[in-house]
């Protein structure tokens, strides 16, 4: 089978200015009879001796294609105005000329592969292939989320934004190629089922994220005290929902629950909210960066994940569960990942409910040693590279597109 992936963004191991790392793994574990050309826009600028890693890693060609100069040119900070007003998402402009859309056709491949949402106006040049798109979410559904909280509504600039991409990523949506061989896949469910509402003769789909930096050595076993963690930069991602658990945590009177646990921050942006915590009884460590993410995850038993507000699958709930540590996380977090509630992790809705759990763990160790077990082996198996590469390029293989 051969296999042509046109993209924004080159592929790499790791998230490189995108999500270059979906594509990758997608990618590195496919079987070997998959021939797979890239054709890239290189938005993410990887420099010439990464491009060729790539090549090697993963055994494919890559083509870098040109960007007009023309959006060189208004993608320039004083051109803002410009964009604003454009109809679509800037870089849904990007196209490929005749001389591409040949060479491709000439290498007669069966199947077409582009990634990047913006660009899904590139489908109607392949119209007689089958084609995949992967957005890889639905950037409609995040502003309009986004729309609905309070402190977007309190931040004028934020507002503004949302009020400006929203119409735009909505009408590329409602764009999307119809016919039986055009499959539009998403790394989430409600990504999914947003995208099916606003285009509905539109072929959208949900497929698992991957997940790629795993250790299965750690043995799960809670330290005492046990090791709790709250990773990711306090960014508008977990600003609202870490405030309300931070304030909850501190106000907490159980004193006998704060000498059971020692609380580290991973990210940048924690100061104050570790302040209240050690000024309130808390042990709390704040670690701005860590060298090495996976190793510094891997010291802890318990990741809490208050995340306020996004589309898709959330990498460093992936991260934490195949790492072995026991996942405390909003719907918002632990969405679209094959876990379930009190089974492999722990949803909650209120921050209070936090408090709750972390009460019960001490005493029930080996309850919640085994969920933490269970959600690692639901994220082994289910979020496998080589599983669901599969599932993706049987896409191609198939004789039809069914309509999900």
């Amino acid at each position: 089978m051969k296999v042509i992936l046109i993209t924004t963004i080159t592929p790499a191991a790791e998230n490189i200015r995108g999500t270059s790392a979906l594509s990758y793994h997608l990618l590195v574990r496919r079987d070997e009879d998959i021939d797979v050309e890239i054709y890239s826009f290189n938005l993410n600028r990887l420099p010439e001796e990464k491009i060729h890693e790539v090549e090697n890693e993963l055994h494919v060609r890559i083509h870098l294609l040109n960007v007009p100069k023309w959006m060189r040119w208004v993608e320039k900070p004083f051109m803002l105005m410009v964009r604003v007003f454009m109809r679509y998402p800037f870089s849904s402009y990007l196209s490929l000329s005749d001389d591409v859309v040949a060479a491709i056709k000439a290498g007669h491949p069966d199947g077409i592969w582009i990634f990047g949402e913006e660009i899904a106006g590139i489908m109607s040049k392949f119209s007689e292939y089958k084609r995949v798109h992967m957005g890889p979410d639905s950037e409609a559904l995040y502003y309009y989320r986004m729309l609905g909280q309070r402190f977007v509504a309190r931040n004028r600039n934020t507002l503004l934004r949302q009020m400006v991409m929203y119409p735009k990523y909505l009408r590329l949506e409602r764009s999307y190629s119809v016919d039986d061989k055009a499959i539009y896949y998403v790394v989430g469910e409600a990504d999914a089922a947003f995208i099916k509402r606003m285009n509905p003769n539109c072929h959208s789909a949900f497929l698992r994220h991957p997940h790629y930096d795993v250790s299965t050595n750690k043995e799960i076993k809670f330290h005492t005290p046990i090791r709790l963690l709250i990773a990711g930069q306090n960014n508008y991602y977990m600003q609202q929902e870490a405030d309300t658990l931070v304030d909850v945590l501190v106000h907490s009177n159980d004193k006998a629950m704060k000498c059971s646990y020692v609380l580290t921050f991973l990210g940048k942006g924690w100061e104050r909210h570790a302040d209240a915590l050690k000024n309130s009884g808390w042990k709390v460590n704040h670690i701005a960066f860590a060298p090495n993410y996976k190793e510094e995850v891997m010291k802890h038993d318990i990741q809490i994940t208050p995340i306020s507000i996004g589309t898709g699958t959330k990498g460093k709930v992936l991260d934490a569960l195949a790492n072995g540590l026991l996942v405390i996380g909003t719907p918002f977090a632990m969405e679209n990942i094959a876990v379930e509630n009190d089974k492999s992790c722990i949803i909650y809705k209120e921050a209070k409910e936090v408090v709750d759990v972390l009460r019960q763990i001490p005493a029930q160790r080996e309850k919640f040693e085994q969920m933490a077990v269970n959600g690692r082996n639901c994220v082994l198996e289910e979020h496998d590279r080589k599983k669901l590469s599969q599932q993706l390029f049987e896409t191609f293989a198939s004789d039809g597109i069914s309509n999900k």
